[in-house]
């Protein structure tokens, strides 16, 4: 059959793998719509390539470039400009090459015209494709984000975990409107998770190494990955081994673009653990997780040579109960040169934790006594902003007199009634005066309010700080332990604390004041007002004691 030109043509044929472009047409596809559209051209080859178009880079499209600039093509045929390209560069080539080396474009859904207005429109609709997968792009990032913050993991899950169809209350599977997409959730592979936590577990107790347990899964479980549709079912592999050790998937959390979040995911091991298997595959662990693994590394320092108290964590399998445990043992790095350390080398967590509990109780007030001196203290404070009401509207009207006298010196300096040197002499005169009526007046609002704020977190302070210490986390109890005391020295198991300049006066003050509440509060013969004044008077000792007021509350 005679040909209509005598051009050469290639058909450039463009499959992306990502997700915006599954709904074009398939290579297959889009060879017969050319066939059918172009019968008559002299296509001497069609080039298939599996490659998103959205970056330079593209092998195939290269060489397609190449051939065209040394004159064995002169035209490309496609399915639409966007399976030429998605970006800036490649497109910048093809409208660039239309001025001499590339005679033609043809599309099976885009009219071409090779003159300055065609290859501006060419270039428009280019630029549109670019502008839709860089969109499209964005708009699927901000959706991964989302979805980790809430805890699902976006995309395919690790090992020994499945997703699975969320359906409604009649089993109906649930699918999004926007997209027609399955709605899915995180669940355990039944199959895989046992093993894989088994596999942990080897790891954790110290009885097998990575490749033994490597070669115990494959040899001896028969172990395969999941099967998708593209890969899996096959042995586990030596990295796979090692990504599933590091992957803090495993301990709850979710890790997107750098960021931890907390997963919804049932937790195959503890934080604790995961961190104890990183120490164990070194720097394949890091960074680690959280800020503090240990509540008090870098605040305490070695009571012989100063240096730096740190901890470690020691596993040990109790047979007899089939299970792991962990100890954490504070110890001296003795890293002086100048003074050589002799203490007891290692304090576990507990007698430390002791120790701190012990002091906390020294500072420790009645719950009850907490409740009834913050609601006398309340009481007074709103006695207190009456009288300060007065204060505060004498010293609002100082502001306002000043204000009058600057609006008087502008009213002056208008009507040339005084000379630039006088106005301004006067004029800075009553701006310093407003300066320092605006102070009054702001600490005149602050100074019982902040009072007030202070006592309230020192009474809370004293009354929960040893609950929340021992049934708190490894922050909690890292923040009471800075706000009980500084100069913290370890010396032969035994803490010493020198408590902070706002908790001695309570030590000292408090055991006789709770002696003189109990007293009042037992008093069966005295009456109800009687013992409210009393109260009042113990209140009124207790707030008299400005130094009770806590620079840094927890």
């Amino acid at each position: 059959m005679k040909k209509k030109t005598g051009l050469s043509y290639v058909a450039y044929l463009r499959k992306s793998e990502e997700r915006e472009d599954r709904q074009v047409l398939s290579l297959p596809a889009q060879r017969g719509k050319i066939r059918e559209q172009f019968p008559d051209f002299n296509i001497v080859e069609f080039i298939e390539e599996n490659s998103s178009a959205f970056k330079p880079g593209r092998p195939l499209f290269n060489a397609l470039i190449n051939r065209i600039e040394k004159g064995e093509i002169q035209g490309i045929i496609g399915w639409h400009p966007n399976r030429l390209s998605r970006n800036e560069i490649d497109s910048a080539k093809i409208t660039y090459m239309l001025r001499g080396q590339l005679k033609d474009l043809k599309f099976c859904t885009y009219n071409f015209d090779n003159s300055p207005e065609g290859i501006m429109m060419l270039q428009l609709v280019m630029n549109q494709s670019q502008y839709e997968s860089s969109k499209q792009g964005r708009d699927v990032k901000r959706g991964m984000e989302q979805k980790a913050i809430t805890g699902e993991r976006p995309g395919v899950v690790p090992q020994g975990y499945m997703k699975t169809a969320m359906k409604d209350e009649n089993g109906n599977v649930l699918i999004r409107p926007k997209d027609q997409k399955v709605i899915t959730r995180t669940d355990i592979d039944p199959v895989r998770y046992p093993l894989i936590r088994k596999m942990w577990e080897m790891l954790l107790s110290g009885t097998h190494t990575g490749p033994q347990i490597l070669k115990i899964a494959t040899e001896e479980w028969g172990f395969t990955t999941r099967k998708s549709r593209r890969m899996g079912g096959k042995p586990l592999t030596n990295s796979g081994l090692y990504r599933i050790f590091n992957n803090p998937y495993y301990a709850g959390y979710i890790v997107h673009n750098g960021e931890l979040h907390k997963g919804n995911h049932k937790a195959m091991i503890t934080l604790e653990e995961f961190d104890y298997v990183q120490s164990l595959l070194g720097k394949h662990g890091k960074p680690r997780i959280g800020t503090h693994h240990y509540a008090f590394t870098g605040m305490i320092r070695c009571g012989i040579c100063d240096c730096q108290i740190v901890a470690k964590t020691t596993p040990k399998y109790l047979k007899g109960e089939q299970r792991n445990v962990l100890y954490v043992h504070y110890y001296c790095t003795r890293k002086s040169v100048k003074r050589p350390c002799n203490q007891i080398k290692y304090t576990r967590v507990e007698v430390l934790e002791q120790q701190i509990e012990e002091e906390l109780a020294k500072y420790t007030i009645l719950p009850e006594f907490r409740d009834l001196a913050l609601k006398i203290l309340r009481r007074n404070h709103k006695l207190e902003v009456k009288d300060r009401s007065k204060i505060y509207e004498m010293q609002q009207k100082r502001r306002s007199d000043i204000q009058q006298q600057l609006d008087k010196l502008v009213d002056l300096r208008t009507r040339d009634l005084m000379d630039d040197e006088e106005y301004t002499l006067q004029r800075n005169r009553l701006k310093i005066e407003q300066l320092k009526a605006d102070e009054m007046l702001k600490g005149t609002e602050q100074r019982a309010d902040k009072w007030f704020e202070l006592m309230e977190a020192a009474f809370d302070f004293a009354t929960y700080a040893s609950i929340r210490f021992k049934h708190g986390s490894l922050q909690t109890k890292r923040q009471i332990l800075m706000t009980l005391g500084e100069n913290l020295v370890l010396k032969d198991n035994r803490l010493q604390i020198t408590p902070n300049a706002w908790l001695i006066p309570l030590k000292e003050a408090y055991p006789g004041i709770e002696a003189d509440y109990l007293r009042v509060r037992t008093d069966k013969k005295a009456t109800s007002e009687v013992k409210q004044a009393a109260m009042n008077e113990i209140m009124e000792s207790w707030r008299a004691r400005r130094d009770l007021n806590p620079r840094h509350p927890a």
